[in-house]
């Protein structure tokens, strides 16, 4: 990417859209310049429920961004989650027509291009192909240009996702006036932020925790070889004791909080807990039957994911696990009940960010490196536009207006 280039990475999550701008600095390093977010419940259970209040949620976000930094944005990267990707990795290879004529940017493009055009399933459509490795006659590595080679063959990793899952995020992008860049596997989002290089390369697991959903990926060699969702999160356990103990959800949060504890062997003192009921009368239960829940809860999930490795053969691939998202916090020991159960070292992730970013915009975040990262590709980067008219913001609500009606006005 050259100097001044511009990247705009949106998450779409399940109770709020955020979306970062990043720019490249003089220093070849990409510089956050603004971000934005907007609550939405458009995304629920796994699902694009609402295509007009997610748009309505991004527009809002965008515009946020762009009152701050008069730009006009037209295009942006997404994020979509591990359950609407399949990952088909393969090995493609070209013969070059000198060996002294040096890997050239065309060949390389040769090689992408020829992988896009194997034939898929025909529900499916190629949202992304990353090269993992190339292999010249000598060397195996990530940067070929220039090496002298007679044979270029290329690992990559080729990122699926349903006809019908991409036409609905290519609506929702379209109603809030937006081009679409690229469609990024979440695991992408935060495999440089939260691994190590030898966890990549030796076989992790990436867990990203949310209220509602968790994401997993699964990453070896290098590559990604795995990619799901569950439709289970941080909120499950909260209303696990809100049901439980006929509390509210506020009072569950609390609970939680004070209280939380991945497994009741770890209980020091069996202590009462007064509880504040739904029905107003105060209830005391033993701390271990607080924790009992959560326990039952977590235990479920990592025995799923303990299930997934199994049933895909993925048991050996496996060496190591990092958790990352809000999800899991405030639950103490969880990393220590997740190694008993999966048998290999689990350890919380610290995104590498030198807290230049707050944690709810990780993923938009996590996009714009992903995509400022990418070697071998002239064409990235988003579309945006000076802007330097003072009635911009006129413009951007007249603008909203016209995709969202009536529903705009709130912004005058």
């Amino acid at each position: 990417m050259a100097i001044g280039d511009v990247i705009v990475g949106i998450d779409i999550g399940t109770s709020k859209v955020c979306c970062c701008l990043g720019q490249v600095n003089k220093f070849n390093q990409i510089e956050i310049l603004s971000s934005a977010s907007c609550d939405c419940e458009g995304f629920k259970k796994g699902k694009y429920e609402s295509a007009e209040g997610i748009a309505r949620a991004i527009r809002f976000a965008i515009n946020d961004i762009e009152s701050s930094c008069e730009f006009l944005i037209k295009s942006a990267y997404v994020n979509i989650m591990g359950k609407f990707v399949e990952i088909y990795s393969t090995r493609y290879g070209i013969e070059l027509k000198d060996k002294y004529d040096g890997v050239t940017q065309n060949d390389i493009d040769e090689i992408i291009g020829g992988v896009g055009s194997i034939n898929f399933p025909e529900e499916y459509q190629v949202i992304d192909i990353v090269p993992v490795r190339f292999i010249t006659d000598t060397k195996v590595t990530t940067d070929p240009i220039g090496a002298f080679t007679k044979t270029l063959l290329a690992d990559v990793d080729v990122i699926l996702s349903k006809k019908e899952t991409v036409r609905q995020i290519s609506n929702i992008m379209q109603k809030a006036g937006l081009q679409i860049d690229g469609i990024i596997a979440n695991g992408y989002t935060l495999r440089d932020l939260v691994l190590e290089k030898d966890e990549k390369q030796n076989g992790v697991i990436l867990l990203d925790v949310q209220n509602e959903n968790i994401d997993i990926s699964i990453f070896k060699d290098d590559g990604i070889i795995y990619s799901d969702s569950l439709p289970i999160g941080g909120d499950t356990i909260t209303n696990d004791i809100a049901t439980s103990f006929g509390v509210s959800v506020e009072e569950a949060k609390k609970l939680k909080k004070q209280y939380g504890l991945a497994d009741v062997t770890y209980i020091d003192h069996d202590y009462n807990i007064r509880l504040n009921t739904d029905d107003g009368e105060d209830s005391i239960v033993k701390c271990s039957e607080l924790v009992s829940v959560i326990a039952s809860r977590i235990n479920e999930i990592f025995g799923i994911i303990k299930d997934t490795l199994k049933e895909n053969k993925l048991t050996d691939n496996v060496n190591s696990m990092v958790i990352s998202g809000p999800g899991f916090t405030n639950i103490n020991k969880i990393d220590k009940v997740a190694e008993k159960i999966l048998r290999i070292p689990v350890k919380f992730g610290n995104p590498k960010t030198a807290n230049l970013i707050k944690p709810d915009y990780l993923t938009a975040y996590g996009e714009v490196k992903h995509v400022a990262s990418i070697k071998h590709n002239k064409n990235i980067g988003s579309t945006v536009l000076i802007d330097n008219d003072s009635s911009f913001l006129d413009t951007t609500i007249k603008s909203l207006k016209k995709i969202f009606g009536k529903k705009a006005s709130k912004l005058n």
